[in-house]
């Protein structure tokens, strides 16, 4: 009877890994270690993130394939270390994320980005990206430590953000590229 259940889910997860995800849901919630990578592309853009907390901590993560986006919330009692990036240009294997990405890593003429790193002592790290149309970003950042910030596009119009914060901190940045 058993094999008949693994059976069936062993099916059932094939045939799913075949047809693309278009929703992936991760929840986590532990008093030890987690690491959770992330990535992506489609016709919209492409993502990477990466997250890792030690100690009591919980994370939410929703990846959906429908309007290209991600969030994700993270809270820890102990450190979190955290870094996403996300583009409108199409690139796969997309850049590695890093806790500390610099603009020569990832910048490129034409290219919309968004992306944060940051080590926290404690604290909170939400965020969600949107690519399908425009590049839609929202960071909020409370807790205890440093991160750094940077979006920009290049094009018809050039726009360019960037910026460091350490210490006590809340921080809430929005971008629409």
């Amino acid at each position: 009877m058993r094999w008949n259940y693994l059976a069936t889910g062993s099916v059932l997860l094939i045939l799913a890994s075949l047809t693309g995800a278009e929703y992936l849901g991760t929840t986590i919630s532990t008093d030890g270690t987690f690491h959770l990578y992330g990535a992506g592309e489609d016709e919209n853009g492409s993502f990477v993130s990466r997250v890792m907390a030690v100690g009591t901590s919980e994370l939410s993560r929703i990846i959906t394939g429908e309007d290209s986006g991600i969030g994700l919330s993270v809270h820890g009692a102990g450190p979190v270390l955290f870094s996403d990036y996300t583009t409108k240009d199409r690139v796969y294997p997309a850049t590695p994320a890093c806790v500390f990405l610099t603009a020569d890593r990832i910048n490129a003429p034409g290219r919309s980005h968004m992306y944060t790193s940051g080590i926290l002592e404690r604290g909170t790290y939400t965020m969600s990206r949107v690519t399908d149309p425009d590049l839609v970003g929202e960071s909020l950042i409370n807790g205890t430590g440093f991160i750094i910030l940077e979006s920009g596009s290049e094009g018809n119009s050039t726009s360019e953000s960037a910026g460091f914060v350490s210490g006590n901190m809340t921080v809430h940045d929005q971008v629409m590229l």
